[in-house]
């Protein structure tokens, strides 16, 4: 009984998502990001893009996210902000935490983005452009 409820309370807010979106207007990255897609598709395996673009996205992200608190800890303004302001940076400290981040992301990451692959195979989850959710 409880499995009904939840399925129309699902299907509900799907139909309430689909209204909201008739007002929206179309998303012009949309097309250029098929092409994109199909060209990848047409020139990558499911493995290649599965393992490394993941790797290389999660990458991407991490560093540009992690890249204005790496540079505000060397400006001088922002060192009254520091929570530890008796334990000064320096890039030896830096360097050595930046090996050990490599490590930690090709040596214990790496290997489970490697099982991506695996997974959207096992649960048959699609590559095409037409089958993703927009």
């Amino acid at each position: 009984m409880e499995v009904n409820g939840t399925a129309n309370i699902l299907s509900s807010a799907y139909l309430a998502v689909e209204f909201v979106d008739s007002f929206l207007p179309a998303n012009p990255l949309q097309e250029p990001l098929k092409h994109a897609w199909n060209h990848m598709l047409q020139n990558y395996s499911k493995f290649q893009i599965a393992t490394w673009g993941s790797l290389i996205v999660h990458e991407l992200i991490y560093f540009l996210f992690c890249l204005p608190g790496f540079i505000f800890q060397f400006l001088p303004f922002m060192q009254k902000y520091k929570i530890q302001p008796d334990k000064p940076e320096t890039w030896e400290k830096q360097w050595k935490c930046f090996k050990m981040l490599l490590f930690n992301h090709f040596c214990i990451q790496l290997p489970l983005i490697c099982g991506t692959y695996y997974f959207t195979e096992f649960f048959g989850i699609p590559y095409d452009w037409d089958s993703m959710p927009r």
